[in-house]
């Protein structure tokens, strides 16, 4: 089925990588901040995407009036129908939604619960035009890292956290983070697994005990029952690891830790275990690609999301050659 997927506009590029990690699609369509492309699975677990839609048409405003009147809604329509207009400047749902109902037969329009949502994007020159198949809604608001009952001041917010996991392209399996802190990639990897994904399991490592516990608490506080968390320098693990995502330490004032040094030593191990897809997460002031090279790791994608005046954080793809 031909589908579209509706991009938050905060960071266009990684929303389309998220969704193209999860459908694996070689070919798309881009027409601003929708997607195009064939799909038959539901991704509602997607963090930076809002709604999902079959595509039925994409049509210049000069054309749509004689396009409406020979489309066939009536193949589209079950049980009752809104029509929805998003950024019209020229046109108002009544002027266009007769000619949807003309065209099906004993038609019911109901503009509170509709079964039945077609949906007109009007994108400059063009307008595509849709069915409602799902939103997308995570409540994100609510695991905000201010919330988390064992804070920690450099904790993930939850859409990015679960956007990066998906960006590892995971569908089963085990998701790891190595330096997982107070527990943000865990808590969202373990909603995912308790909710749509089967076999998943999340693993976080820590050098650092009290993090730990504090991860340990955060997990039960939402829910999260499947989990392990173990004390492990992540410059030493010695096993395997297919689908991992973590957001290194940072901070100026690092006390006796060289950061460029830890991460060095963990890209390097990095090259030694991983089997699958890394996202790992610097900040904008290490020299990470110098870094990265150094250890004869390759970068697949990267991406840059602005924290605040002295952060942005760059999210870099490392896949197994």
């Amino acid at each position: 089925m031909q589908q579209f997927f509706v991009l938050s506009k905060e960071n266009l590029e990684l929303s389309k990588a998220e969704v193209l990690a999860l459908t694996k699609a070689k070919k798309y369509q881009s027409v601003d901040n929708l997607l195009i492309l064939n799909n038959e699975k539901k991704l509602d677990r997607l963090a930076m995407t809002s709604g999902v839609y079959k595509f039925l048409f994409t049509i210049t405003q000069n054309k749509l009036i004689e396009k409406l009147k020979s489309f066939n809604w009536q193949k589209e329509y079950k049980t009752n129908f809104k029509l929805t207009l998003h950024h019209s400047l020229n046109y108002h749902e009544r002027d266009l939604a007769g000619f949807i109902y003309d065209k099906i037969k004993n038609p019911k329009v109901d503009l509170k619960n509709p079964v039945t949502s077609f949906e007109f994007f009007f994108l400059g020159k063009k307008i595509v035009v849709g069915k409602l198949l799902y939103n997308i809604w995570h409540e994100f608001d609510k695991r905000n890292p201010k919330l988390w009952p064992a804070h920690h001041p450099t904790g993930m917010k939850p859409k990015l956290s679960r956007c990066l996991i998906n960006l590892t392209g995971i569908q089963k399996g085990t998701f790891y983070d190595v330096m997982c802190g107070a527990g943000g990639f865990l808590i969202e990897g373990g909603l995912l697994m308790e909710g749509s994904l089967t076999g998943f399991k999340v693993i976080g490592y820590d050098i650092n005990k009290g993090l730990l516990k504090k991860a340990e608490i955060n997990l039960k506080h939402f829910g999260v029952k499947n989990f392990f968390l173990e004390q492990k320098d992540a410059t030493k693990i010695k096993h395997k690891i297919k689908y991992l995502a973590t957001d290194l330490p940072y901070g100026r004032a690092t006390g006796k830790i060289n950061r460029p040094e830890l991460y060095l030593a963990f890209l390097k191990n990095l090259k030694k275990i991983l089997t699958g897809t890394a996202v790992i997460v610097f900040p904008n002031y290490s020299p990470y690609r110098e870094l990265i090279k150094k250890a004869k790791l390759k970068i697949s994608q990267e991406f840059s999301i602005y924290m605040h005046h002295s952060l942005t954080r760059k999210i870099v793809v490392i896949k197994k050659e």
